[in-house]
């Protein structure tokens, strides 16, 4: 055989193998240290929490800022909220959120409320959960406190396209995504069909952090301060009446009772402030 057909005959092998090559050495660099653990096997064995829990399939994950003893998981393919308990094992309790299994568009507590593939959700300071329930073109919200499940976007309109204005007017694609942004109060969506960044403002409620809640001085403290000042500035009077014997004494205590009184206005300021 001659050389050239030799050579036209091996050349796909040859072209094959330089691409396989290719594919297992890439231009990568591996950083060790690092290991993978399975903490919950949803296919060998059933968590706590009932028959429900056994046929979660996990889509999505988030911890919740307040309960730092729970996660927030996302089955899509059920329209389903869980949370579960940690330390996570394959003994963790799983709970139902809001869902319930069925696919739909309702509101109401964790077994009426429906979904429709959500594939997206954040959560703001107070474990509020918003919804990106994209199938629906509707935002919803999982209240922390009451369990309740609302639409507060997307509720009369329902249909896909880019709407602005009023929540319950606006439009979205099919393809949205929703990002929890504190210092704003506000919800950014990310409408990746409409090809946009958007912005929903949130209650003040929803926002506010419950750790941060409640510091500060407060009334009581104020009030405290007000009558420690006047006590001692009746105490001061009283002492120092033999003393006043000229107008330059009794100028310098009213100086002195002026600076008090902007002192105190100062410090009920920044309490307010605070």
């Amino acid at each position: 055989m001659p050389a050239t057909s030799t050579l036209l005959l091996f050349l796909p092998s040859l072209l094959l193998l330089s691409r396989a090559v290719t594919l297992v050495s890439p231009a990568l660099v591996l950083e060790s240290g690092y290991s993978i653990t399975t903490v919950i096997d949803f296919n060998q064995h059933h968590p706590p929490g009932g028959s429900d829990a056994a046929s979660v399939r996990p889509f999505a994950l988030q911890p919740l800022a307040r309960s730092q003893n729970l996660l927030l998981l996302l089955d899509s393919s059920r329209s389903t909220f869980y949370s579960v308990r940690l330390p996570l094992s394959q003994e963790s309790e799983v709970s139902l959120l809001s869902g319930g299994g069925s696919i739909g568009f309702s509101d109401g507590d964790a077994t009426s409320a429906s979904f429709n593939h959500p594939r997206d959700f954040a959560v703001d300071s107070r474990d509020n959960v918003y919804v990106a329930d994209r199938i629906n073109h509707a935002i919803r919200k999982i209240s922390s406190s009451s369990g309740m499940t609302t639409t507060i976007a997307g509720g009369y309109s329902r249909k896909s396209g880019h709407t602005d204005g009023p929540a319950q007017n606006a439009t979205f694609s099919v393809d949205f995504d929703l990002v929890y942004m504190p210092k704003m109060c506000a919800l950014l969506i990310s409408d990746r069909g409409n090809r946009l960044i958007r912005q929903m403002d949130l209650k003040p409620e929803d926002c506010e952090d419950p750790q941060q809640s409640g510091k500060g001085l407060g009334a009581i403290p104020v009030c405290f301060i007000a009558a420690m000042a006047l006590l001692f500035g009746l105490a001061f009077g009283f002492i120092s009446r033999p003393f006043v014997t000229s107008l330059s004494n009794v100028s310098a205590i009213a100086g002195f009772f002026m600076s008090l009184k902007s002192s105190y206005e100062l410090i009920t300021l920044f309490l307010n402030a605070t």
